[in-house]
């Protein structure tokens, strides 16, 4: 068979299908794409490059070095080639350089289409409010989505955005920027994510996100990581997913309640935070009430450990003794990374008669030499041998798996277990 004549035969549609399918990157890729399949199919004879040149849809995801001596003629080839479809641009400055000053002419170029566009990705390095000055004033009138990484990580800007109107933008994701509040889209905002560089990762004026949360009473997702106690009381009754970290080492085990305390979200169902400590958890659980309110609607709930160093179990440590009457609808928890993993496990295994909605529990302890894996697989095991009431759903990392198989090898005994495998990568990348 002929394949050079086989893939010349393509019919024109199954031809654009091709490349469109071939234009699907991962999202927020910081690493631009080099083979663009419309540049590469539209070289492959004079039919392809008519198709594909005469097929607007497939000119429609712009993706360019903000530092490219031909950026312009780039853009442009891609504004006339789209004609009047809607884009997504995604624009980047190459890693190698910092604070050029030129990124602001650069980025200009985006501006007479900002109309077209329905997501935009900025990753930069620029000094922000000099290199986002091309957006201050402009009315981007079709913007569903916007995400601006500051690559650099080592300041926070405060910058002003399309204060001439964004009415469609309904998702943003920040780092090392915020946006300069008040603006006339924020009360459409259903997606925030604010992360602030790596020069801000202290409590101190950490209180940023309160005036922002505050101006989008439709928020349904909200991610922060930054926050702490003194941000003030955030009503959030849209409010369905709520992901944050915590930054204080320091605190007292009575810090995480207080964290709780300052959400007022009704609507909430799922609840992840980083920076938690074990004896913070066994606060929380073993609370009566907050003092403003409970999560009513919470069903999922995350705790994500740091590398604190905690390992011998303080004396004063609380056990726990029942479900905590602040989340009466909670079917999932995780302890991810988790300081006195064994503790915790045997405190919610030897209650679960208090979790009745209880469903999955989640365990991912950390692999180190001071045997958490063997720990809570001793902890799983005997829950299993004295068998009090029905267990959950245990879902864990590759390394608490095997070896709860290699202790039913050795003792010759099933555990009577409903395990599924659980890689946590992803979600600890999450807060980075």
């Amino acid at each position: 068979m002929n394949h050079a004549t086989t893939i010349l035969a393509l019919p024109n549609e199954l031809l654009i299908a091709i490349v469109a399918a071939g234009q699907e990157i991962e999202e927020g890729s910081v690493a631009v794409q080099r083979l663009k399949p419309e540049w590469t199919w539209s070289q492959v004879c004079r039919r392809f490059r008519d198709v594909i040149v005469g097929a607007p849809g497939l000119w429609t995801l712009i993706d360019l070095d903000l530092h490219s001596d031909a950026l312009a003629d780039i853009a442009n080839l891609y504004f006339t080639r789209s004609q009047a479809c809607i884009l997504s641009a995604t624009l980047r400055e190459s890693e190698d350089i910092e604070n050029d000053p030129l990124v602001a002419e650069q980025l200009s170029v985006i501006v007479p289409h900002i109309h077209r566009i329905r997501q935009l990705h900025l990753f930069l390095s620029a000094i922000l409010p000099i290199a986002l000055a091309p957006l201050r004033h402009v009315n981007a009138c079709n913007l569903e989505r916007l995400e601006i990484r500051n690559t650099v990580d080592d300041f926070d800007a405060d910058v002003e955005l399309f204060s001439a109107g964004a009415q469609m933008l309904r998702c943003i994701g920040l780092k090392g920027i915020t946006p300069h509040f008040p603006v006339p889209w924020a009360a459409a905002l259903t997606h925030l994510e604010l992360r602030r560089g790596d020069e801000w990762t202290s409590a101190e004026g950490s209180s940023w996100g309160v005036p922002i949360a505050t101006q989008c009473p439709l928020l349904a997702h909200l991610s922060l990581n930054t926050v702490d106690i003194s941000m003030g009381r955030l009503h959030l009754p849209c409010l369905k997913f709520l992901h944050i970290s915590l930054l204080d080492p320091t605190a007292d085990q009575h810090y995480l309640l207080a964290i709780f305390d300052l959400f007022d979200a009704p609507a909430l169902v799922e609840f992840t935070i980083s920076g938690t400590h074990a004896d913070q958890i066994l606060v929380l659980f073993n609370s009566t009430s907050l003092p403003h309110s409970s999560f009513p609607a919470l069903t999922s709930l995350t705790f994500v450990g740091v590398s604190c160093g905690c390992y011998e179990i303080p004396d004063d440590a609380l056990p726990i003794t029942s479900a905590p009457p602040l989340f009466p609808l909670l079917s999932s928890l995780s302890l991810i990374h988790q300081c006195f993993m064994s503790h915790l496990v045997a405190g919610v295994l030897s209650s679960l008669h208090t979790w009745p909605v209880l469903k999955t529990l989640t365990l991912c302890p950390l692999v180190d030499e001071h045997r958490p894996v063997e720990d809570v697989c001793d902890t799983l095991w005997n829950a299993c041998r004295s068998k009090p009431q029905v267990l959950p759903k245990f879902r864990l990392p590759a390394s608490l798996l095997a070896r709860i198989k290699n202790r039913e090898a050795e003792e010759d005994e099933k555990s009577g277990m409903d395990m599924e495998l659980f890689d946590p990568t992803e979600l600890i990348n999450s807060f980075g």
